[in-house]
């Protein structure tokens, strides 16, 4: 019996452990050291560089307005549906993260969001984690995690904590929920006894029997002490009713489209934010396909939680937001936001995104008038935002994946106003660089001060891209010195008299030869380090509009 009881407090120490938050300097560290524990053949982590931009801004990670890590998003590759879940992996390869998780993740005493599924990730599963007490969110599913239950080791492949359910329980500790689930779904594995053999057994000191009695009291334990929360949670719920009302989840609509949008007919089109409907994950969240009916589909970007801080001021500017409007602008058509649900409602593109047309573009693609017509769109679109919105509204992350194509290959900028919206400072001086490592301006990562300029340099990125057949820190460049990019593979292919090679194949060959040059050079002077040299957007329509090929 003692046997019993020292094992069962054991346990259940499993969930009251914690660190002390005084080991590491900053989230920076424990980060580095995250990165370090990891095994990642492919880079997915080669942003993660302290020497390169604030970790704010690397990848897979989100910080509120402190700088602390609240969100760490590093899905890989779920082979069961073939879909790749890191943003910047390319199609048909597996691109996931080997190794351990570290202990020291138990150091990111702020952190909401922790999915790190569908990796080859092994070991055990640090019971620091169970001590992270405002983790709302843990996927740990599809890795291949060991646990030690009581003398047994257990395979762990299917670990998912579901929000929905939790944020029923938000009354609770996350110590106590996040336990509970765990034993649950340690309960619920088909997949479970790795060595069960007598010998086994022994050299641990306990029989089944004993083994089943002390999961079956912990679970017990956990059950009642859910129930004692939850009628103390009753109780305050039924004290404060009278000025608690059950407000109805109710979206706000901007655009008439002739069909009422409900907040149930949206999140049941999205398939209650399935994997199988996300067509995109992005630094804000996630967008997922929503079909309320064959003529209403509608593209939903979920943002995460917890990184707006003010209801007020976040209903003020997203209803600044739903003023902006651009025919090269993706339309905001309504929204939701609560204390536990955010969402905004767009109109579906189904042209898909710019990075996956460069990546499969055909030879009818290939057309000039076709990469002309996408250059001279977005340029539009931010033309518009930098000088005829007022204030002007500075889009901060402009790369491929954020410009939609529809079926006739017009382009829509999308995600413009969030960088603002989700807590970036309002002034010209922020606390952290949004943005994508590769496209940022190098004045706005080195100092943080942002102007319509570094949107130019993102454009200048986009375009290179947009006409020639490498990423914009592509794997070839790797060759050279440290820091070269495609930037500077154009001005070396240009001095070197080589400019047809920048251009990708057979483009070159169909010209116009002297109108590509000209947008060759537009590109280049948009990504000097100069800001007095770089043009303004509205430079760049000027001269698009001068070498418009005839109309599609």
């Amino acid at each position: 019996m003692k046997r019993n009881l020292l094992a069962l407090f054991l346990f259940l120490d499993l969930f009251v452990f914690s660190f002390s938050e005084n080991a590491f300097n900053d989230d920076e560290d424990v980060l580095l050291k995250l990165k370090s524990s990891f095994i990642d053949p492919n880079g997915v982590l080669s942003s993660w560089d302290p020497n390169s931009s604030n970790y704010c801004s690397w990848f897979g990670v989100s910080c509120n307005s402190d700088s602390r890590v609240v969100s760490l998003i590093l899905r890989g590759c779920d082979d069961l549906k073939g879909s790749l879940h890191f943003s910047d992996s390319s199609s048909c390869s597996r691109r996931r993260l080997g190794g351990q998780i570290s202990p020291v993740v138990g150091f990111l005493s702020e952190i909401r969001v922790l999915s790190l599924a569908f990796n080859d990730l092994e070991g055990e599963i640090p019971k620091e984690i169970w001590g992270l007490k405002k983790l709302e969110v843990l996927d740990l599913q599809g890795n291949n995690f060991i646990e030690e239950i009581s003398g047994i080791r257990v395979l762990i492949k299917r670990f998912l904590v579901d929000p929905l359910k939790i944020s029923r329980f938000s009354g609770f500790s996350g110590n106590a929920v996040l336990g509970i689930r765990k034993l649950l779904s340690v309960a619920d594995e088909g997949e479970e006894e790795v060595s069960t053999s007598s010998e086994d057994v022994r050299k641990n000191g306990l029989y089944p029997i004993e083994i089943a009695s002390i999961v079956s009291a912990s679970v017990i334990v956990f059950v009642l002490i859910v129930l004692v929360l939850l009628f103390l949670y009753t109780r305050k719920w039924k004290r404060n009713s009278q000025v608690q009302v059950d407000v109805p989840k109710e979206i706000k609509v901007f655009v008439d489209i002739g069909v009422p949008l409900t907040y149930e007919s949206i999140v049941r089109a999205t398939g209650y934010f399935s994997n199988s409907n996300c067509i995109g994950h992005g630094g804000f969240g996630s967008t997922y396909k929503a079909e309320v009916s064959p003529d209403n589909v509608f593209a939903v970007k979920r943002l995460s939680v917890g990184r707006f801080q003010g209801d007020q001021q976040f209903h003020a500017e997203i209803s600044a937001l739903e003023m902006v409007r651009h025919p090269n602008l993706v339309m905001l058509i309504g929204y939701h936001a609560s204390e536990s649900e955010m969402f905004l409602i767009y109109n579906y593109l189904s042209g898909g995104n710019l990075e996956d047309f460069i990546k499969e573009r055909s030879k009818s693609a290939l057309e000039w008038k076709i990469l002309h017509k996408i250059a001279l769109d977005v340029a539009r679109a931010l033309a518009y935002l930098h000088e005829q919105c007022s204030p002007k509204v500075l889009h901060r992350d402009i790369k491929p994946s954020n410009i939609l194509l529809d079926n006739n290959y017009n382009a829509y900028l999308s995600d413009f106003g969030l960088s603002k919206l989700l807590g970036t400072s309002q002034s010209h001086v922020t606390t952290g660089v949004a943005g994508t490592f590769g496209y940022v301006a190098p004045e706005y990562a080195m100092t943080c001060r942002v102007s319509e300029k570094a949107d130019v340099y993102s454009y200048g990125i986009v375009i290179l891209e947009l006409i020639s057949d490498k990423k914009a820190l592509d794997p070839s460049f790797s060759s050279h010195e440290n820091g070269f990019n495609i930037v500077s593979w154009a001005h070396m292919m240009l001095s070197k008299g080589k400019a047809k090679e920048v251009f990708t194949a057979g483009l070159w060959e169909s010209g116009p030869q002297d109108d590509l040059i000209e947008v060759l050079h537009l590109a280049l002077k948009c990504t000097v380090d100069s800001l007095s040299i770089r043009p303004t957007m509205k430079h760049a329509v000027k001269l698009l509009k001068r070498i418009q090929p005839s109309r599609l």
